[in-house]
């Protein structure tokens, strides 16, 4: 055999082991991987940008302490108001240390009166006695919509004037 004839040989060695190996060989999933990666961060920027989130500030409740004595700390002046605001699906509670008020009820529309519950946190918080408090409780009923709760502690926090009533809410046991 000549050279020629040897390289020749070779060259169709080489492109049959070529052949074989192409058929037979493994598949390359660099370029896949690299496209699916993309489709999901395209996707969760494109989902993260169209969530509306919202914070709500609220108070932990908190465990006193037992054990300590009546002589290290001197008695209250004044009982705690423990005002409670619960949402139910006939309207709004308020109750407090001192007892619990009329319901004050929906709309004639099937809307929450919110400028009524204001009024009556505006009532509670002229009294004298409850002129400095600034903690409530609110409680809700498991089937009442995430907007009724904002729209119910912003009535709260504040009135149509800007008046801080209650802006210290901790939500009661059960809340999800």
């Amino acid at each position: 055999m000549t050279r020629s004839q040897v390289r020749a040989a070779m060259r169709r060695m080489r492109d049959h082991v070529e052949e074989i190996e192409e058929e037979a060989g493994e598949l390359n999933l660099v370029p896949y991987m690299d496209i699916v990666t993309n489709i999901i961060i395209f996707l969760l920027a494109s989902v993260v940008n169209q969530v509306a989130l919202g914070n709500i500030n609220v108070s932990v409740p908190t465990i006193a302490s037992g054990g300590a004595s009546s002589e290290d700390q001197p008695p209250p002046e004044k009982p705690p108001l423990n005002l409670t605001v619960s949402v139910g699906a006939t309207g709004f509670t308020v109750a407090a240390s001192g007892g619990v008020l009329p319901i004050i009820p929906k709309l004639p529309d099937g809307q929450y009166d919110y400028k009524a519950l204001t009024v009556k946190l505006k009532e509670i918080k002229s009294n004298p006695d409850n002129a400095t408090e600034t903690k409530a409780n609110f409680n809700a009923d498991a089937n009442i919509p995430y907007d009724i709760v904002v729209a119910t502690l912003d009535a709260m926090r504040t009135d149509d004037a800007g008046k801080i009533l209650f802006p210290d809410v901790a939500f009661a046991a059960g809340i999800q």
